[in-house]
C-alpha cells in the first residue's frame, strides 16, 4: 500500500496537462482506439504503444537524451499507471453582458490498472482528483478471452457511443449527455476483430447516482475501420419512469492526405409521460491538418436543433483551434468558439476564446 501511494504521488506531481481522447488520431492512423488506448472506446490510459507515440510520433521534437528509455506507463510487469491534466484560461464575450475571464484547471485525472492474469483479467481505475473533490470516474473487472478478440467488464465506465470527443462542450456530447461526465454502472461486452470493432453495454441508466426506479439503460455501437477511412453507428436506450429517451447516430473518419475529417450525425427523441414527444439532432464536421510536426489545426462545424417541432430554434457552433505539442508529455492549445443561437437569448450567441496547457502522461 505504500508503494502503490508513492506511485500515485508521483502521479500527482508529474502531470503538466496528448488529449484525453482524439478519434482523429486514430483515422490518421488507420487504428483501431484501443490501440493507443486500454479502453477499448478510446480515451483514459495509454497503453503501451499510446505512450511510445505519444513521445517518438506526436511531439514536434523530443527532448533529453535520445538514448533514453521512453515512459511506457508500466510501473511494474501486472501494474500500469498514466494521467491527464489541463489548466486554461478563458475569455467569454456576450451580447448585453460584461465580458468574464478566468483561470482554471480544468480536469485531473489518474488512471491505475492492475493486471491480475496476464492478457486475462485486468482492474481499471480513472480517478478524477480536481478541479473540485476527488471523483471516481471508471472502475471496472475485465476479462479477455485468450485470443483478445471478446471482452466483459462489470463496473463503472462510460458508455459505448458515438465519436469518444475530448471536448464535453461539443453538441453531439451535450445534447446525447453521452461524455466524460456521465460514467454509469453496469456490465459491457465487447468484440474486436480485423476491422470489426463493437461494444454494448447494460446500465442502471441514472449515471452514479442511486436506482430509485426500474430505469434501465442499454448502448451499442459499432465501427468498421480501414486504413484511409471508417464508419460507425450507435444506438442508445433509457426506459425510466421520469421518461424514456432513444438515440441513435451514424459517424465517420476520413483521412485525405495531410487533413482528417470527423462527422457525426445524432437523432434524439424523448417522451416524457403525459407529454408529447421532443425531437432532437444534433451533428459535427470536423477537420484536422497537421501541417506540420507537433502542430494541428482543426476547424468545426457543429448544429444543435432541441426541439425539431419549434422552427427557428436551432444553434450554431464555429470553432478554430491551433493545437501544438512542442515535446513529449506536454501540448498546448489555442482557439476560439462562436456560436449562434436564438436572438433572444444572449448566452448562444457568445464569443469563447482560450489558451489551455494539457499535460499527460
Amino acid at each position: 500500500m505504500m508503494r502503490l501511494k508513492a506511485i500515485l504521488l508521483l502521479a500527482l506531481l508529474t502531470m503538466g496537462s496528448i488529449a484525453t481522447a482524439e478519434p482523429y488520431l486514430a483515422v490518421m492512423k488507420g487504428m483501431q482506439c484501443s490501440s493507443c488506448h486500454s479502453h477499448p472506446s478510446g480515451g483514459g490510459k495509454r497503453n503501451v504503444y499510446g505512450n511510445v507515440f505519444a513521445q517518438a510520433e506526436l511531439p514536434a521534437r523530443r527532448v533529453g537524451n535520445p538514448s533514453a528509455k521512453l515512459w511506457t506507463g508500466e510501473v511494474f510487469a501486472w501494474l500500469s499507471v498514466g494521467a491527464n491534466i489541463r489548466a486554461s484560461y478563458e475569455a467569454v464575450d456576450a451580447p448585453n453582458a460584461s465580458s468574464e475571464s478566468e483561470f482554471d484547471i480544468t480536469r485531473a485525472t489518474v488512471y491505475v490498472e492492475a493486471t491480475l492474469v496476464p492478457n486475462r483479467l485486468s482492474i481499471y481505475v480513472d480517478q478524477q482528483i480536481a478541479p473540485d473533490s476527488m471523483e471516481n470516474r471508471e472502475l471496472y473487472l475485465k476479462l479477455k478471452t485468450s485470443d483478445s478478440k471478446f471482452h466483459i467488464a462489470a463496473g463503472q465506465f462510460f458508455l459505448p457511443y458515438g465519436l469518444r470527443l475530448e471536448d464535453d462542450s461539443a453538441f453531439v456530447r451535450q445534447a446525447s449527455g453521452v461524455n466524460f461526465n456521465s460514467p454509469d454502472r453496469g456490465i459491457q461486452l465487447g468484440y474486436e476483430s480485423g476491422p470489426w470493432s463493437t461494444q454494448v453495454s447494460v446500465t442502471n441508466g441514472t449515471g452514479v447516482g442511486p436506482v430509485l426506479d426500474s430505469a434501465d439503460q442499454v448502448s451499442f455501437v459499432a465501427q468498421y475501420v480501414q486504413q484511409r477511412w471508417r464508419a460507425g453507428v450507435s444506438f442508445n436506450s433509457l426506459d425510466a419512469a421520469a421518461g424514456d429517451r432513444q438515440m441513435q447516430n451514424a459517424f465517420f473518419g476520413l483521412k485525405t492526405g495531410p487533413v482528417v475529417w470527423l462527422g457525426e450525425l445524432d437523432f434524439i427523441s424523448d417522451e416524457v409521460p403525459g407529454a408529447s414527444s421532443q425531437d432532437a439532432i444534433a451533428g459535427l464536421i470536423e477537420g484536422n491538418w497537421l501541417f506540420s510536426k507537433g502542430h494541428n489545426l482543426k476547424v468545426s462545424y457543429e448544429y444543435l436543433d432541441p426541439d425539431t417541432s419549434i422552427s427557428e430554434n436551432h444553434q450554431v457552433r464555429w470553432s478554430l483551434l491551433w493545437e501544438y505539442i512542442p515535446m513529449q508529455f506536454l501540448q498546448v492549445r489555442s482557439g476560439a468558439r462562436l456560436y449562434d443561437g436564438i436572438p433572444q437569448v444572449d448566452f448562444q450567441n457568445r464569443d469563447e476564446f482560450f489558451i489551455e496547457i494539457h499535460g499527460f502522461f
